[in-house]
C-alpha cells in the first residue's frame, strides 16, 4: 500500500534518496526484486554515506543471486559503519548461499566480535564499576569487577542478534565437519536467546 505513495513521490522530488530507499524497500517486500536494485542503487548514487542503504542494496542484490555485488555493497555499508552487525551477518549468509562456508564463517565470526566490542564499549562507560585497582605481589593492578561480566553477559541477552549469529556459526561448522565446535557454538546461541524471543 506504500508503493504508490513512494513512487508519486519521487515523480515530485526524484533527488531525495530517502524516497528512493523507501521504494526500493516496499518492491524488495513485495519480491519485486529487480525494481528493489534499481531504487535503491539510485538512493545510493543519491546518498553515498548512507550504510542503511548499501546494506539494503547489498540484500537486494543477495537475493537476485548478485552474490559478487551484493558482497560489494555490504562491505561499503561495513567501511560506512563499522559497527553494523546486520551487514557481516548478510556477507556471512551470501557466502554460505555460494557454498563458501570458511569465507561464510569469517565473516560470521567478524560479526560476533564486532557485537561483543560494541556491549563492551558500553560496559566500559562506566570505568568506576568495571575495574578497581589494587596492589597485588607489591604492583599495582587493574582488577576486573564482577559486574563487568554480568552487564555484559546482561546486555548480549537483551537483543537476540548474540543469538543468530552463534547459531550461524554452528552452522557453518556442521557443513565443515566440525560437529563438537558446532555444537559449542548452538549451546552459547542458545545461553543468549533472550527471554520471550521465540528462535528455534
Amino acid at each position: 500500500e506504500a508503493l504508490p505513495f513512494f513512487v508519486r513521490l519521487i515523480d515530485v522530488s526524484p533527488n531525495d534518496w530517502s524516497l528512493h530507499y523507501m521504494a526500493g524497500q516496499c518492491f524488495r517486500f513485495s519480491n519485486q526484486l529487480p525494481e528493489s536494485v534499481r531504487s535503491l542503487s539510485k538512493a545510493a548514487s543519491l546518498n553515498p554515506n548512507e550504510p542503511h542503504v548499501f546494506l539494503a542494496l547489498g540484500i537486494a542484490r543477495q537475493l537476485t543471486e548478485n552474490y559478487e555485488l551484493a558482497v560489494e555493497a555490504l562491505e561499503q555499508a561495513i567501511r560506512l559503519d563499522p559497527h553494523l552487525f546486520s551487514a557481516y551477518n548478510s556477507i556471512g549468509l551470501t557466502y554460505r548461499k555460494i557454498g563458501n562456508f570458511r569465507k561464510a564463517l569469517e565473516w560470521y565470526s567478524r560479526a560476533a566480535k564486532t557485537i561483543v566490542a560494541t556491549v563492551s564499549d558500553k560496559v566500559h562507560r562506566e570505568p568506576e564499576k568495571c575495574f578497581r585497582e589494587e596492589i597485588i605481589d607489591g604492583k599495582k593492578t587493574q582488577v576486573i569487577l564482577p559486574y563487568t561480566l554480568a552487564k555484559t553477559h546482561e546486555m548480549l541477552r537483551s537483543d537476540p542478534t548474540y543469538a543468530i549469529v552463534k547459531n550461524n556459526i554452528g552452522v557453518c561448522l556442521i557443513e565443515l565437519g566440525e560437529i563438537v565446535a558446532a555444537r559449542e557454538q548452538f549451546t552459547e546461541s542458545i545461553e543468549f536467546i533472550p527471554d520471550g524471543y521465540k528462535y528455534p
